[in-house]
């Protein structure tokens, strides 16, 4: 028994290492092509973990192939995402839009005020 959780584990490990290597591509169709050879493989291995990835991968094909070709990712928008819901929370108890929209300006345009306020920039003028 522990000789065959040895090759599977082992399996796997390959299994790991082939999609390390289509993900070093460039071009997406050769990815494309790639990931979709890889899936059917890991279909056929009696590696249940990773036929649970193959699925994954295969359910999300379109989307990886998209990333491979413009590298993208979408951590700028997760990032306006959570400044927004910051200033809701800041503007909590105000009904109108106006208000709230006010507040996310001033919470993510990083806004100057030390011309206005000199106390604003720490040093007293």
């Amino acid at each position: 028994m522990r000789e065959v959780t040895t090759k599977r584990t082992a399996r796997a490990c390959v299994y790991r290492e082939q999609l390390r290597e289509i993900r070093n591509r460039k071009q997406a169709n050769v990815i494309h092509t790639m990931l979709k050879q890889w899936c059917i493989n890991v279909a056929r291995s009696k590696v249940q973990p990773m036929k649970a990835v193959a699925r994954l991968v295969r359910s999300h094909l379109k989307g990886i192939c998209a990333w491979a070709q413009t590298r993208a990712t979408n951590g700028f928008p997760e990032t306006l995402n959570g400044l927004f819901q910051a200033a809701k929370r800041k503007a909590s108890g105000y009904g109108r839009f106006s208000t709230i929209r006010t507040v996310i300006f001033l919470i993510a345009g990083k806004l100057d005020f030390s011309q206005i306020n000199p106390h604003m920039a720490g040093q007293p003028t």
